[in-house]
């Protein structure tokens, strides 16, 4: 639960009673030259949580098209390349108006002019992120 005047921060409550904000996490997706979609740590994210999609520089996927989960603040589809760290990765938070539940996304790989010119076909992976909440917390 996000309180009132605590724009996306969240707290935890530590055995003492203590209040202290909750550190936002960061869950990469790494999408690897084959495709493949690895959650570091893993797939389960939290409001205000941060999910950066990312790809292996050396030896990764040279062009994917995201099409991102609904949970996130920004739907709306994105391409990653490998030439260079800023156009690898993209960031968005986990909205926090998101449901609790498992929300799917796809990456779309081979999409490269010079991969569609050598007949190489489009592959879709398939990959979700599971929304969780912490405890409620008392404002």
């Amino acid at each position: 639960m996000v309180c009132a005047n605590h724009s996306r921060q969240q707290f935890i409550t530590r055995p003492s009673g203590a209040q202290e904000p909750r550190p936002m996490a960061i869950i990469t997706v790494l999408i690897s030259k084959s495709g493949n979609l690895s959650y570091i740590p893993n797939n389960k994210v939290r409001h205000g949580d941060t999910v950066r999609f990312a790809i292996e520089l050396i030896g990764g996927a040279s062009d994917v098209t995201v099409n991102p989960p609904a949970c996130l603040d920004s739907t709306a589809s994105f391409s990653l390349n490998n030439t260079s760290l800023s156009a690898a990765q993209r960031e968005d938070p986990v909205a926090d108006g998101a449901a609790v539940g498992s929300y799917p996304f796809t990456v779309v790989t081979g999409g490269s002019p010079e991969a569609r010119s050598h007949g190489l076909e489009l592959e879709t992976k398939n990959g979700n992120l599971d929304v969780t909440t912490d405890p409620p917390k008392e404002c």
